[in-house]
């Protein structure tokens, strides 16, 4: 479990422009009625406007390479943190599938489902509601993005996805779009960006924001048919696709240990 970092002038201000930023995005979301109506078409730009500034503000430098699709798709990535959702919805607008948990975090939980972001609950056998969800937004010309690996990872490979979800685009003969991030510290992934194991959310916060700016790669990879795949089949080949395509990425970097975090943060 991280440890919160000794407090310095630095830290103190990327808090202070999270803290403006998030006040920024409520004050948004009041005014332009995301709080109390359903997302509109309009209200997509303004949350892409607002996620890409988050993104720059948690200290990330985003870096994209290949091309997202144009229209409806469903988007899968390999998850490595909750700073996948502002590097990923600042680059282009798509509604998010996230774990239910998120939706009880102090204000981002709130800013979450003003901007039509979808919850699971792990482990609840609501596949069903959620696939139900997903198709609804799909039909409303509004994009979905998901994890299949269903939990975050170091980055360094993804782990075996879960094929349930996939059927949600063999439904509707939707694209899908496979994409993989990277977090980088020079040559090694970084060892700050997953958020893992025991970590909780503000000491994890704290420590990026504390740190040196993270290079983040996005890759978006090809578009998969659905064509004559089943949920199990396509979930396969996008697996092999972006396992192979994060290896590329990364070059088969090494893994930094989180020990000696302080040495890290003003290298």
């Amino acid at each position: 479990m991280m440890q919160n970092p000794p407090f310095s002038p630095r830290l103190l201000w990327r808090l202070l422009l999270i803290a403006l930023h998030l006040l920024t995005g409520c004050t948004l979301a009041f005014l332009t009625g995301m709080f109390f109506t359903q997302p509109k078409s309009w209200h997509r730009p303004i949350v892409r406007w607002w996620l890409h500034g988050l993104a720059s503000r948690l200290n990330l430098d985003v870096n994209v390479h290949g091309t997202p699709t144009t229209g409806v798709s469903l988007w899968v990535s390999n998850h490595v943190s909750w700073m996948d959702i502002p590097v990923l919805g600042g680059i282009a607008p798509v509604d998010f599938l996230s774990k239910a948990e998120v939706a009880k975090w102090p204000l981002i939980g709130h800013l979450a489902q003003a901007v039509g972001t979808l919850f699971i609950q792990r482990g609840s056998g609501d596949s069903a509601r959620v696939q139900g969800s997903m198709k609804s937004a799909l039909a409303a010309n509004r994009s979905v993005l998901f994890f299949p690996e269903a939990t975050t990872t170091d980055g360094h490979r993804v782990q075996r996805f879960f094929p349930k979800l996939f059927a949600v685009a063999c439904d509707t003969d939707c694209k899908v779009q496979p994409i993989v991030i990277c977090y980088r510290q020079g040559d090694a992934l970084h060892p700050l960006a997953p958020f893992i194991g025991n970590d909780d959310l503000v000491p994890h916060l704290f420590n990026v924001l504390a740190g040196e700016r993270i290079r983040v790669d996005v890759q978006f990879l090809p578009v998969q048919a659905v064509a004559e795949r089943d949920a199990r089949a396509l979930s396969l080949v996008c697996e092999q696709a972006m396992g192979d395509a994060l290896i590329a990425l990364h070059g088969d970097a090494d893994v930094p240990s989180r020990v000696g975090l302080s040495a890290i943060r003003s290298a």
